[in-house]
């Protein structure tokens, strides 16, 4: 299998992306205030990630003069499905290798019902089928029969239906709305072409010498084995999330794979705030005098509650209490000695501890 790096994103793609994410309450702007409410992160390192891209997608949601229903039908993801009705429609544009919207544009315009068909179906059956399932859908009785199986809302599957039965329409309609978001995104597309480059930095060296192994460990994605190329697609946005886009209709097995070009920086930015969470809470912990007095008892040797309780001049329900604990960050482990338990400190868990908090505050 052969990987390939691509180096611009595709402005078809990313325009659906925006108008999905518009329409589903997950615009760029809701995702950063959702991530600097749960990690302890420095605004203004967000806003560096994060501004740019809301400016565009702000701009191209406030200046599309398309329906807000017709919006709604064709962006707003369904219960039970992966994405949206027009990712069904776009499937084949979001996978060239050389993207050209004028190109990409005309042949969504003039896409067959069958080559629709066959992507709808093949989508479906990918998203609802269960494993053992070995049957195909070769015409729109069968379509029928298969979406009465799928575990969804009633009038979704009536929307289904009513879909693929205004092909014609959507699928003109839909590309009309691209149209004007694509321009509209491309006014702006200067103030985040440098998230392309940063992407392009960050993964280009690990996919090269990793291939497929990096491609599933870094994205936690299972590739196909029967491809004869993945190409990876650097999206803006798709942020830090990824969509791994199959094909149905060619002979020669070719697979994309769309990665956020924020995925890189947020998860170092959160992983490195989720180690310092622990690290404070850690902190927190042995900061208390007496389960500071209680790890250096223990340091000396294994004792039990009572021991301790004698010690320090304190209750065994104290006692209890602080070794919950102690015992909850891993500095303190039970040992059982016949009928009595043992209290002893992890001393590799508090090494692994004070190397963490050097490596932090030193490196």
């Amino acid at each position: 299998m052969e990987i390939k790096l691509l180096r611009e994103p595709n402005l078809l793609f990313e325009a659906a992306m925006l108008l999905y994410n518009s329409r589903n309450g997950e615009a760029c702007r809701d995702l950063k205030h959702a991530i600097l409410k749960k990690f302890a992160i420095d605004p203004e390192v967000l806003d560096s990630c994060f501004d740019a891209i809301i400016e565009l997608s702000e701009h191209v949601t406030r200046s599309l003069t398309a329906d807000d229903r017709l919006l709604d039908f064709l962006f707003r993801r369904h219960s039970g499905m992966k994405g949206c009705f027009a990712f069904y429609l776009i499937h084949n544009a979001c996978r060239r290798a050389e993207p050209n919207l004028a190109a990409d544009l005309n042949a969504l315009r003039e896409l067959s019902k069958p080559i629709f068909f066959l992507n709808l179906t093949s989508l479906l059956q990918n998203e609802f089928a269960p494993e053992d399932y070995d049957g195909d859908i070769v015409n729109y009785g069968e379509l029928i029969a298969f979406v009465e199986t799928m575990n969804i809302p009633a009038d979704e599957k009536w929307e289904i239906c009513r879909f693929y039965n205004g092909f014609d329409h959507y699928r003109s309609a839909l590309a009309d709305i691209l149209e004007e978001a694509a321009r509209l995104y491309s006014e702006k597309y200067d103030i985040v072409r440098h998230y392309v480059s940063w992407f392009l930095s960050a993964v280009n060296e690990p996919i090269a010498t990793g291939g497929a192994d990096f491609i599933e460990r870094n994205y936690g994605i299972r590739v196909s084995e029967s491809i004869d190329t993945l190409y990876i697609q650097p999206s803006i946005m798709m942020c830090n999330s990824t969509r791994y886009l199959m094909n149905f209709t060619d002979e020669r097995e070719d697979d994309y794979f769309y990665v956020g070009v924020l995925f890189e920086p947020l998860k170092e930015i959160t992983q490195t705030s989720t180690l310092e969470d622990k690290l404070c809470r850690t902190l927190r912990t042995i900061g208390d005098l007496r389960k500071f007095e209680i790890l250096r008892l223990l340091a000396e040797s294994p004792k039990y509650g009572q021991q301790l309780a004698s010690l320090l001049d304190l209750s065994t329900a104290t006692i209890s209490h602080h070794m919950s604990l102690l015992m909850e960050s891993g500095f303190v482990e039970i040992k059982r000695d016949a009928n009595r338990i043992y209290y002893a400190l992890n001393k590799k868990k508090l090494r692994d501890f004070l190397d963490e908090l050097g490596a932090t505050l030193l490196e």
